[in-house]
């Protein structure tokens, strides 16, 4: 089953390196049917949640004008294709995996899909309208278990920034990795949110993960300090989210790299066409790095 899905994953992304011309001559029912989709939504000038299909073939509800949403409706039901990459090829059946940072759980699903009944997903998601929908997504899923909660060092309230639905991918107890322009424009809600180290959450359930996605918004370094015994006992593969925007007291991804090296990983990237070792740098743009136990 894996082996369909990375086929699917394959087809799907060679059709976007397609020039719009190639598009509409070797598929020109879809380049028509996208183009017509993109011009009703263009018109429309507000929230609305949609229904869109992943290239897996689930459909999943969705929120126009927000960003993962359109990449998922336009880029032909993907999203991140190395991190989709690396799970592809990771992921296996009965494995247990974790997605920090669920969003609306795109990841999740590909997840309770590759790992199957004998596996388990555990998402964590703190923002509370991206959990809603979430929870929709994931529905009388066997296999997942849903968690409206923020990963950290430790298990205490921490202050959450929300800056509303469109930009939920944002949202952070950090300042956002947004353009000065864009945040000077918005006001985010500010609440409380209880927050837990993933030791805890681990030995409080008996488990043992086998894959754990970090894409948390700047919090990365404070949950991997909630999961030294996780890293020293299990040793996951682990994915991690980095991008350097020079925010207050959040690492650069260089020093983060680094940190899970020192604790016995090596670093894997995604190259467009296969998984490769990674040569450390000094500034990162957005990407999601592979780390496997040495």
């Amino acid at each position: 089953m894996v082996n369909y899905y990375l086929d699917r994953f394959e087809k799907n992304l060679r059709y976007l390196h397609l020039s719009k011309s190639q598009k509409l001559i070797k598929h020109p029912v879809r380049a028509i049917c996208k183009k017509i989709l993109e011009v009703m939504l263009s018109i429309i000038d507000k929230s609305i949640r949609i229904k869109s299909k992943t290239f897996w073939g689930d459909r999943m509800t969705l929120v126009w004008k927000e960003s993962v949403s359109s990449s998922i409706i336009f880029d032909n039901g993907l999203f991140e294709a190395g991190l989709t990459r690396m799970i592809l090829q990771y992921l296996q059946p009965g494995m247990i995996f974790f997605d920090i940072g669920a969003h609306f759980g795109y990841f999740s699903m590909l997840a309770s899909r590759i790992v199957g009944p004998k596996g388990q997903v555990h998402s964590f998601e703190p923002t509370k309208s991206s959990y809603e929908i979430l929870s929709l997504n994931l529905k009388n899923r066997e296999n997942t278990h849903l968690n409206n909660l923020a990963l950290w060092s430790k298990s205490e309230s921490v202050e959450f920034d929300d800056y509303g639905i469109e930009l939920s991918a944002f949202n952070s107890i950090f300042q956002p990795r947004l353009a000065n322009e864009t945040k000077a424009k918005i006001i985010p809600a500010r609440y409380e949110i209880q927050a837990i180290s993933l030791d805890e959450y681990v030995s409080g359930n008996n488990i043992k993960p086998d894959f754990i996605k970090i894409d948390a918004e700047s919090a990365e370094y404070d949950i991997l300090l909630g999961m030294s015994r996780i890293l020293r006992e299990i040793r996951p593969i682990i994915s991690l989210e980095v991008g350097d925007m020079d925010l207050p007291g959040v690492l650069t991804s260089k020093e983060l790299i680094i940190y899970l090296i020192n604790k016995g990983y090596q670093a894997y990237e995604y190259n467009e066409e296969s998984i490769i070792r990674h040569e450390i740098k000094d500034r990162y743009s957005y990407d999601n790095i592979l780390f496997l136990p040495v």
